[in-house]
């Protein structure tokens, strides 16, 4: 039975009554693959910590458990990495790549049609991610493996209760202390969303504009990069701003009073996925990682020790403080609007004009 979304009071009690047969389902699965698979798997990640996960995490407990080994290379960003598959030039077996880029990947023939009956796992996650807008169809060219998304981070020491709204970040109090995501379709997902429209069908981009004009005298920066964010979060300049909810759980664990929370207006969404590409050379043990990875005590393990995001597989258990830690609730989760590629591709042009003209 594949899983739905439950709710946060039935969650855990839907993991007791699938967690049996889930298993039994999982085993012989394990066995089959390790029955097929051999030699060296090819992967490549985003570097850093990232990087880190996914070895002590991932690839180390897959050879110990399917006796392949690996060679794990790594990439600065998706299109760095989308560029490289399409030319085929290097061995990849297992990429993992963020979800518009899955998109992009497919168009292009860089990525191969995924094998389901190697990978029975999928069919744990959430509904959610399987057959989502970025994977094109009819075919399956990724599995989702972890997912967040862009909301409030705050300075609780600056802000005397926690914003329940992206209004926030226009309050006159914060001037000159506002952070906003400025890169690609960043402000008009916020303005979108500030305004109470659907970031994958914005009916009036005059008053995103307006609205974003608006927010001027508070910005400290637009800001590009997971770094920079951090620093002025942890340099007490920024007192509020949007953010992802992993950089702030690191920032909390280096004793910084920084918080996160899901406006009442809700939130945009991605996802990080791992794909085979068409070149691949050993495609049953790049079937048999992605399908281990899925594992819940491994997707578990990833997403509580290595990064701070939501695992995609149903049936992983987690306390009420974890769900809380990662936005891996079902409340988090109704309130996320994950984007839509193909859309975005559509309108990116116009939506760059605009963000080119506020952040001017």
């Amino acid at each position: 039975m594949k899983p739905t979304t439950p709710t946060s009071a039935s969650r855990r009690q839907f993991l007791k009554t699938t967690a049996v047969g889930a298993g039994a389902l999982a085993a012989p699965a394990i066995l089959r693959a390790q029955n097929k698979v051999s030699g060296t798997v090819y992967v490549e990640s985003w570097g850093g910590s990232y990087a880190d996960a996914v070895r002590d995490y991932i690839l180390e407990p897959f050879k110990k458990e399917f006796g392949v080994d690996y060679k794990h290379t790594f990439f600065g960003n998706n299109s760095e990495q989308l560029a490289k598959l399409k030319t085929g030039n290097s061995r990849v077996d297992m990429t993992f790549l963020s979800d518009s880029f899955i998109l992009r990947g497919a168009q292009a023939k860089a990525l191969q049609p995924l094998d389901l009956g190697a990978i029975p796992n999928y069919g744990r996650m959430y509904d959610k991610f399987q057959k989502p807008t970025y994977d094109p169809g009819p075919d399956v060219y990724s599995v989702a493996y972890f997912y967040g998304d862009t909301a409030i981070a705050y300075n609780e020491d600056m802000l005397k209760s926690a914003p329940d709204s992206w209004e926030a970040m226009w309050d006159p109090q914060f001037k000159g202390r506002v952070v906003a995501y400025g890169s690609g379709s960043g402000p008009v997902y916020l303005g979108a969303l500030a305004t109470g429209q659907n970031i994958n069908d914005i009916k009036d981009l005059d008053i995103v504009e307006k609205r974003l004009n608006e927010l001027k005298p508070n910005l400290l920066k637009w800001w590009s990069s997971g770094a920079e964010c951090t620093e002025l979060f942890a340099t007490g300049e920024a007192f509020v701003g949007n953010f992802w909810r992993g950089r702030v759980n690191n920032l909390r664990k280096e004793g910084h009073p920084i918080q996160y929370v899901q406006p009442k207006e809700g939130t945009s969404g991605w996802v990080d996925t791992m794909a085979i590409p068409t070149t691949a050379e050993n495609k049953a043990a790049a079937a048999a990682l992605i399908n281990f990875a899925l594992e819940p005590e491994v997707q578990k393990n990833f997403v509580l020790n290595g990064i701070s995001y939501a695992p995609t597989n149903g049936e992983v258990k987690l306390s009420q403080e974890e769900e809380a830690r990662l936005g891996a609730s079902n409340e988090i989760l109704s309130r996320i609007t994950f984007v839509d590629p193909e859309y975005n591709l559509k309108n990116i042009d116009k939506w760059t004009e605009i963000a080119n003209r506020v952040k001017a």
